[in-house]
């Protein structure tokens, strides 16, 4: 990464921050595209001009929970300091109340969407393998089916 001002600039593929770093600050997206990814490399979205990632962690006060990555071009941000969201935090209560409560329930989307994001690779390797009955893989597949179904009820509340 290289500092210029208040902003930050990396190269096309280039590690912004890994999950499970610790938090310093929060990005706004000038120009190019981030990758946001489990610890596991599953890709959760992708970001671009006008939206803010690594803002997370600073609300909630934990290590980063993501790992984001440039995309395919450079990536210039705007540089949000952690002061920033303690002011935040402060001055609109409610507002707080509101956004933390969002955060918490991305993460645990993030979170169901990485378990089914894995369950559906075991899958696809034990079909590959020819290793299980017709009847187990419908029995998984219906599992698979209801966690979406209820990763998609909890993301509609």
């Amino acid at each position: 990464m290289e500092k210029n001002g208040n902003s930050a600039i990396w190269s096309p593929g280039e590690l912004i921050y890994s999950s499970g770093s610790e938090s310093t600050e929060a990005y706004l997206i000038k120009q190019g595209y981030v990758n946001l990814e489990t610890s596991d490399g599953f890709k959760l979205n992708r970001l671009g001009i006008g939206e803010i990632f690594g803002e997370t962690s600073l609300l909630l006060g934990t290590k980063r929970t993501v790992t984001a990555k440039a995309c395919d071009q450079k990536v210039i941000a705007n540089i949000i300091p952690k002061d920033y969201f303690k002011k935040l935090q402060q001055t609109d209560v409610i507002l707080n109340a509101i956004i933390r409560k969002t955060q918490l329930r991305l993460m645990e989307s993030n979170k169901k969407s990485n378990q089914l994001a894995n369950e559906v690779s075991e899958l696809l390797s034990s079909i590959k393998d020819h290793g299980h009955e017709e009847d187990e893989l419908a029995t998984r597949i219906k599992k698979l089916r209801k966690k979406v179904s209820e990763i998609n009820a909890a993301a509609s509340d």
